[in-house]
């Protein structure tokens, strides 16, 4: 293979282990699901917040999670598809960062198959009355946000939203050992990933 055909394949191993952890994350066998996910708000300025992982596909390089259709992120999706994601693992001292375009899909096989495998608590979410976000008043008598529709399966499902991330570029930083590592993946095109090692 020669020692540039080795290099290439060590930094590949690399992007194993993101799509290991990503996969790890939303099947629920790591410690946390949790990423932070930043979106162009409708003023151009950065919006983050925390998301859950639910699914994550090296084949299609994508990654996925559930939000309230009416949620802002979702608008911000809709206007501006740019996306940036970061998780950090503080007991392996890895941070993964992605880069990519998020789309609200609308394939009706793939929500279903998303809503299946939700808890049923997790379906609850979606009884909220109102959008998320809403600025309440203290005199309103539903202070907390919450006005239950009761069994309204078809309420909570029209309120789900699946989100689709097509992963554009990956890192991976490791500060766990004296000497910190750093690899940045890039997707020209499906399925090739171009690999190049950062200064940390």
């Amino acid at each position: 293979m020669g020692e540039m055909g080795n290099v290439v394949m060590a930094e590949l191993q690399y992007l194993g282990l993101i799509w290991d952890r990503l996969r790890s994350m939303a099947d629920g066998s790591a410690p946390s699901a949790a990423i932070q996910l930043a979106t162009v708000s409708s003023t151009g300025s950065p919006s983050l917040r925390t998301v859950i992982l639910r699914e994550a596909n090296f084949d299609e390089a994508t990654i996925s999670f559930i939000t309230d259709i009416r949620s802002t992120k979702v608008g911000d999706v809709r206007r501006d598809p740019r996306v940036s994601a970061i998780s950090y693992d503080l007991e392996s001292r890895v941070q993964i960062k992605l880069v990519g375009t998020a789309a609200v899909v609308d394939e009706e096989a793939a929500r279903q198959a998303m809503w299946q495998r939700l808890r049923p608590h997790t379906r609850e979410e979606f009884e909220r009355e109102l959008p998320p976000g809403i600025l309440l008043h203290p005199d309103s008598g539903n202070a907390m946000g919450w006005e239950y529709d009761g069994d309204a399966p078809k309420e909570r499902y029209d309120r789900y939203a699946l989100v689709a991330i097509s992963v554009a570029s990956a890192e991976w930083l490791d500060v766990s050992g004296k000497e910190h590592v750093r690899f940045a993946f890039y997707r020209d095109r499906r399925p090739k990933w171009r690999a190049v090692r950062l200064s940390p």
